[in-house]
């Protein structure tokens, strides 16, 4: 299929070059007829004024005839210099030079010969090229690659697509995502043995990119289970080496989270969930976390109530007198470090134009990144309708901010009246 494609795009690429060049050189051959054309007529014309002059007396025949002499051959003159036949006479450098000026572009002449080597050289060169430095092999993959990211619950695909794959690394062992996506397959039909060999073996091809990271993340995760869901020191290895590149890998933090809340360490759990709720804060993976969370606050606070402590803000929200919006537009209300500027918020929620005026609770329960009210002694807060229905603003959205203050972990009431639009 690729050299089908390749073919198909290459002859109107050369037909760009060559039909160009072809054109120009019958253009040459019909301008060579227009002149002899036009040569011979300007020899009639030329020879009806001699012969008006004779018959008026103003020339008699022996200058008649010699006039007639010398026009005849200018004529075969200009005739054979644009035919190319050799001049009569010796071949003096003036005639040499006319006749080179005169000869008609041919197909092996270099002004035609060499954009057509180089048109053909081209896709030979890109081709040679690509197959070196680029990813043609992964290219050709493709389908396979598809097929592996579409099939869901199909033990039957998983297990031609090895069978297709395993073919493809026994010819080249080298392709990393060939690897990956057969380790892939291999999880898919439960055998993680064989699925923690392909993903290290992907893993030991890349570079130190978050692919690298990704593809790391998928073996811990099948050591994990290999080693009956506990950890190792050999997967808190694979875990910091993942880490190491991207901090915040999310198979990484799935598999974190998922065992520290298997072992009761709720408060590492939620440290886990809200790095995994920045990632997408708007998902609903997002809103199930924030469950998860608020869930294991309420048992920390269980087992020592002092963890119950926190900053609480009461915020008042309303809309200006004479402002009429949609009430299903939503209203993203949320507290941020007044001190560092650019961070997520430390505690958000949301609600809808329709539920207001209305007073909402900001605390430690409505974090969503890795930091809390408590973690910020000065904080704002703000209150933004959107149009587009995400927590950042836009021009076109309505949004209010408070001034910055101090909670010292008690409770505070602000009072937000949304009035101004954003620009």
């Amino acid at each position: 299929m690729f050299w089908i494609f390749t073919i198909v795009l290459f002859i109107p690429a050369a037909l760009f070059v060559i039909i160009p060049l072809w054109r120009g050189r019958n253009q040459e051959n019909r301008d060579n007829e227009l002149r002899k054309e036009a040569n011979i007529l300007l020899f009639h014309e030329r020879q009806e004024d001699y012969q008006a002059e004779l018959a008026a007396g103003n020339l008699d025949q022996h200058q008649y005839d010699q006039l007639i002499a010398e026009l005849q051959h200018t004529l075969l003159s200009d005739v054979s210099s644009l035919d190319d036949e050799p001049e009569a006479g010796p071949k003096t450098k003036a005639n040499k030079k006319k006749k080179d000026k005169a000869e008609p572009l041919r197909l092996s002449s270099p002004i035609f010969a060499i954009p057509v080597v180089m048109a053909l050289l081209v896709p030979v060169l890109a081709y040679v090229l690509y197959d070196r430095w680029g990813y043609l092999s992964d290219v050709e993959m493709m389908g396979l690659y598809q097929r592996t990211v579409n099939n869901v619950d199909d033990p039957a695909e998983a297990q031609t697509l090895i069978v297709s794959l395993g073919q493809a690394v026994q010819e080249n062992e080298d392709q990393p995502w060939t690897w990956y996506f057969l380790a892939e397959n291999f999880a898919n039909i439960g055998m993680f043995n064989e699925a923690e060999i392909a993903y290290i073996r992907s893993a030991d091809l890349l570079e130190e990119t978050p692919e690298k990271a990704l593809v790391l993340g998928r073996v811990a995760m099948s050591k994990y289970i290999n080693a009956g869901l506990e950890f190792t020191p050999e997967i808190l290895e694979v875990v910091e080496q993942a880490r190491a590149i991207n901090p915040n890998e999310i198979s990484i933090l799935q598999l974190l989270a998922s065992d520290a809340a298997e072992n009761e360490d709720y408060a590492a759990a939620i440290q886990y969930w809200r790095l995994l709720i920045q990632a997408s804060p708007n998902s609903e993976q997002a809103q199930q976390l924030r469950m998860n969370i608020a869930a294991a606050q309420q048992i920390l606070a269980q087992q020592d109530p002092e963890l119950a402590a926190g900053p609480i803000i009461d915020v008042a929200v309303s809309l200006a007198d004479g402002l009429d919006l949609d009430e299903n537009l939503r209203v993203f209300i949320a507290a941020r470090n007044a001190d560092r500027q650019g961070m997520p918020p430390l505690a958000a929620t949301s609600i809808v134009v329709g539920n207001l005026p209305m007073t909402v609770q900001l605390d430690n329960n409505s974090a969503v990144g890795p930091f809390n009210l408590s973690s910020a002694e000065n904080v704002f807060v703000s209150a933004l309708v959107s149009f587009a229905g995400t927590a950042t603003p836009q021009a076109g959205d309505y949004r209010v901010v408070s001034e910055g203050f101090t909670h010292n972990n008690e409770r505070a009431e602000i009072n937000l009246i949304i009035t101004e639009q954003v620009q």
